[in-house]
């Protein structure tokens, strides 16, 4: 059984941690702040324990069902989850790490706040297409 529960937490832990990124980041004079720099770690990690925690159980659930939508949300899902790892793979997260001029700085926030919108694009596709497939499957 797929614990949409849990997911469901998990989309909003992640949200909320676009949210405060989201806001902080934009701020230069926090580019070196602990706390910041915990939460955006935090984030990349929550993110890819998200869709490894998925990949174990979604992906395979919606294979299952034998139906042409499943098969297309699978594919779609699949071809998301390999996106979005290839993008936080690529991420510059140095915003910790690298000193960075201002000027490097509005570059780094559009870089951020782009994956910050995929990730919540991801978060809305599992909330209003998988979930309940899934849902009415158990059913």
């Amino acid at each position: 059984m797929i614990p949409i529960e849990e997911f469901k937490v998990e989309n909003k832990e992640i949200r909320d941690l676009c949210n405060i990124l989201g806001i902080s980041l934009n701020q230069y004079t926090l580019r070196h702040n602990t706390i910041v720099c915990e939460l955006l770690e935090r984030f990349t990690s929550q993110v890819m324990a998200h869709l490894a925690h998925e990949d174990r159980s979604v992906y395979q659930d919606l294979l299952k069902q034998h139906t042409s939508d499943a098969k297309k949300i699978a594919d779609k899902f699949l071809g998301n989850t390999l996106e979005l790892r290839r993008i936080f793979n690529e991420y510059n997260r140095g915003w910790c790490r690298k000193p960075h001029k201002e000027q490097d700085h509005a570059r780094y926030v559009d870089e951020s706040s782009e994956i910050f919108r995929l990730v919540c694009e991801r978060l809305n596709f599992e909330e209003e297409k998988i979930f309940p497939l899934l849902v009415d499957n158990e059913s």
